[in-house]
């Protein structure tokens, strides 16, 4: 509801995984929503060695939500939205047509895709049940956490039966709550003959309790662009006010969300990106997101989409020499490298890929073009 998400996509999540927070696909994806590691970092969760917030139902859902409505902003067609959570949005192109755009009524046959059509059986199945209850069977409540403590410590904190908060709360994998600048919030169960029918949830806190950080600002420079390196406690409103920006345009030329983490220690900038790094290529360390990469090497992220034939939600893999100011040919494989422990990050030119020509053919200008043509929609201040 948050994200205008209609409310029957509720009912995605017992497709996905059945409502098992610890459900894993063979194909990497975990969680409720059964997200990937990538695309769960690109939309705000943590995903790391001591929190995987993919496990986690409120958090997941938010990011879900987020997923959806970026994909229905681009598609206009919430069956075909339902379709990308399963194909992506570079995969739904081919069954999505001109005539579905902003269309009040869609044509659900027996040989429509079997993705839907188990999505409409699980809401035909679940929906009279919901249908009862005005207000959703809640049987806990959402609470902020308290960095440093253990689930053991919180539960008797809170009065609350420790078994059950460690299963509610299977994304908190270290057992203790990390103290590293973000906020994170506990699921605890509700007392022993409290009523179900809980008031809304409380929204998570989407951003880490500011800490104190000096009214002054050091820029560096990223690219030729001017940025700041964010620092713990840093959130987007409260560096785009110290570095004398809207936060409205903050929010664009770094390609975030009102919804987005700050990674303490990444540049943000304070003009437009560039479409192209001052380096040809980069190693894709593990651990990294296309986002990551962008921001730290001030580069637009649909750019490096574009350049690396990458659709939106694309998981980039370790050792991918990743094209940073120039379109990959199609008839050129994406590279990878072995990742030695002393092995640089950054790539000089694959020595299997020629230099790029002095010209290009008609059709190599026409296909860049149209693959660029996305990226150079970002305004100036």
């Amino acid at each position: 509801v948050e994200e205008g998400v209609p409310a029957d996509f509720r009912y995605l999540v017992l497709q996905e995984s059945a409502l098992q927070g610890n459900a894993e696909s063979k194909h990497g994806a975990v969680g409720y929503w059964q997200f990937k590691r990538e695309t769960a970092l690109d939309y705000g969760l943590t995903v790391d060695r001591n929190v995987d917030e993919r496990r986690h139902l409120t958090a997941s859902t938010r990011a879900a939500a987020r997923y959806l409505a970026r994909s229905n902003a681009s598609l206009h067609n919430w069956v075909n939205t339902l379709l990308s959570y399963n194909l992506g949005l570079g995969g739904v192109q081919p069954y999505t047509r001109p005539s579905d755009a902003d269309a009040s009524r869609m044509t659900v046959t027996a040989s429509s895709s079997v993705y839907i059509l188990d999505f409409l059986a699980q809401k035909v199945v679940f929906e009279p049940a919901c249908a009862r209850h005005a207000v959703p069977f809640v049987p806990w409540r959402e609470v902020p956490a308290t960095p440093g403590l253990s689930l053991a410590q919180q539960a008797a904190a809170l009065s609350a039966d420790p078994t059950a908060v460690a299963r509610l709360n299977q994304w908190l994998l270290s057992g203790t709550v990390p103290a590293n600048g973000r906020s994170y919030t506990l699921l605890v169960p509700l007392a022993e003959g409290a009523p179900l029918a809980a008031s809304p949830v409380p929204r998570r806190p989407v951003y880490a309790p500011a800490a104190p950080v000096a009214s002054a600002i050091t820029f560096v420079e990223v690219n030729g662009l001017r940025a700041a390196i964010a620092q713990p406690g840093d959130t987007p409103a409260s560096l785009a006010a110290r570095g004398g920006a809207s936060l409205g345009f903050f929010l664009k030329v770094n390609e975030l969300s009102r919804n987005e983490l700050l990674i303490p220690g990444s540049p943000y900038f304070f003009e437009r990106k560039r479409e192209a790094a001052e380096q040809e290529y980069h190693i894709v360390r593990p651990g990294q997101s296309l986002t990551a990469i962008a921001q730290h090497f001030g580069v637009l992220r649909h750019a490096l989409l574009a350049y690396n034939h990458l659709h939106v939600g694309e998981a980039v893999q370790p050792g991918l020499v990743l094209w940073l100011s120039h379109v990959r040919p199609r008839n050129v494989a994406a590279e990878y490298r072995p990742l030695p422990g002393t092995r640089p990050a950054v790539a000089q030119r694959p020595a299997s890929t020629p230099a790029p020509a002095p010209t290009e053919t008609e059709e190599e200008t026409e296909e860049t073009t149209e693959e660029l043509a996305a990226i150079k929609e970002l305004p100036t201040e």
